[in-house]
């Protein structure tokens, strides 16, 4: 009898720094299946990235190393690397240019337009997305030299074989959209608003016919949300971050007194997109509506926020897929994408009465979403 054994080829680990975490995944294809080969998280010490700066880059060197070499699931099998920019630090938008000027000159001048450090302290690059009579629409991503430096530096110091580093808002859509994926046939007529809640920052991408168009940093953050409400209700932040997700937009839960923290909060959100929405239909109307927002990020698991965005907005509001473009979902994975709260629960209103503990499960895959893009990028770039 005869037996035959598919070949399983690795790719390049996706690894997503922030300023508190690490996050890797790396893939791994069999025939035509794309599958998870290992993943994996850890903490960072305060400090150590500020703003999406390098601070300390031994203590980061020290990390990264322990999570290459032990991920909560699967074993690394490459040294090769894609990593992202912080988008704090990043400038990606599209831009139309005359046929007729000099197209370096004309990214240049457009750079100097919106980002406050001279071109010449910038590495910029471009992708032409169309091309029209009089016009063509160009995508331009740039970042502060320094900054790159850095990351290279450190990827270097890791031993670790640098095949890009890639601006965030690219990697979250190609996660999130199934319209990114080698597999989509043609052009999609589809319009999306990408809104990515992290727990130091978030960010707004607005998404139109396979392409971004611009990205905008947002005024809210997971732990200003948990400090808020740690403050108003003079609890601790871990209590406060139980009470953000168990209790989250819902009136009828802590007798809606974390609903009406986080409404105050939840309201600079929305005027902030509503802005940015205006600012999309004044300059980008030719592309038509926004038919859907897309959170991830962690602040994303906010009890009932996409039904107050779809309210408040006037767009439908859902929670993104990041396994959208993955052939097995998380369920495999087990506990990796899951988070443990153990919440205090009383039967008796008796202040002495003992309570019972209960354990409440919180999905996490949703801060994976960099991660598994910037892992994507080298299974698509395979498959062209």
């Amino acid at each position: 009898m005869f037996m035959f054994f598919t070949p399983k080829t690795a790719f390049p680990i996706g690894l997503d720094i922030s300023d508190l975490t690490i996050k890797l995944v790396q893939l791994t294809k069999i025939r035509d299946k794309i599958k998870i080969n290992a993943i994996g998280q850890i903490k960072l010490a305060p400090g150590v990235i500020v703003n999406g700066d390098i601070k300390n880059q031994e203590a980061l060197t020290q990390e990264i190393g322990k999570l290459i070499a032990s991920p909560q699931y699967g074993k690394i099998e490459s040294d090769e690397v894609i990593a992202c920019l912080p988008e704090t630090q990043t400038f990606i938008k599209l831009i139309s240019v005359e046929k007729k000027k000099d197209l370096d000159e004309s990214i240049k001048a457009e750079i100097e337009k919106h980002i406050p450090v001279p071109v010449n302290e910038l590495y910029y690059d471009y992708q032409v997305i169309s091309q029209g009579i009089t016009e063509d629409q160009i995508l331009i991503g740039a970042a502060p030299k320094t900054i790159v430096d850095r990351f290279t530096s450190l990827l270097d110091s890791l031993k670790l074989s640098v095949v890009a580093l890639e601006i965030e808002p690219v990697s979250i859509c190609r996660s999130l959209l199934a319209e990114e994926s080698v597999k989509s046939k043609g052009q999609s007529d589809k319009n999306y608003c990408l809104l990515d809640i992290g727990a130091k920052r978030a960010s707004l991408t607005v998404y139109c016919r396979n392409t971004i168009l611009f990205s905008i940093s947002l005024p809210v953050s997971g732990e200003e949300i948990t400090d808020s409400i740690a403050r108003k209700i003079n609890i601790t932040s871990e209590q406060a971050e139980k009470a953000k997700i168990i209790c989250g937009l819902d009136k009828a839960r802590a007798e809606g007194a974390v609903r009406d923290i986080l409404s105050d909060e939840m309201g600079k959100l929305v005027s902030r997109i509503k802005d940015s929405l205006d600012f999309y239909s004044s300059h980008y109307s030719e592309f038509g509506a926004i038919n859907k927002i897309i959170l991830c990020g962690g602040g994303a698991n906010i009890k009932d926020l996409p039904g107050l965005l779809s309210s408040e907005l006037g767009v439908e509001s859902v929670l993104g897929n990041p396994f959208i473009n993955i052939s097995s979902g998380k369920e495999k994975y087990g506990e990796i994408f899951l988070e443990k709260f153990i919440i205090n629960i009383k039967k008796s209103k008796g202040k002495k009465t003992p309570g019972e503990d209960h354990v409440l499960l919180q999905g996490k895959e949703l801060t994976y979403a960099t991660a598994i893009g910037l892992a994507l990028r080298g299974v698509f770039i395979d498959e062209m």
